[in-house]
């Protein structure tokens, strides 16, 4: 994982569970950004509360690029 100034990035796969029962909705696989003044990530076009996103592959160091 990439960090710079609160700013975190990976590329990989994250889960995303929902806020009130904290079961699994989905998994996105690409390319995540998290900006520290929303607490949000976002990948693939849409944006996630982070207290909802579980990183559970980070291939940004095997990947590169």
């Amino acid at each position: 994982m990439l960090q710079s100034e609160g700013y975190k990035m990976f590329r990989g796969t994250g889960l995303i569970r929902n806020a009130q029962t904290g079961q699994i909705v989905e998994a996105q696989d690409g390319d995540w950004l998290y900006k520290p003044e929303y607490d949000c990530w976002y990948v693939n076009g849409s944006s996630y509360p982070a207290e909802c996103v579980t990183v559970v592959e980070d291939r940004t160091e095997r990947e590169g690029n």
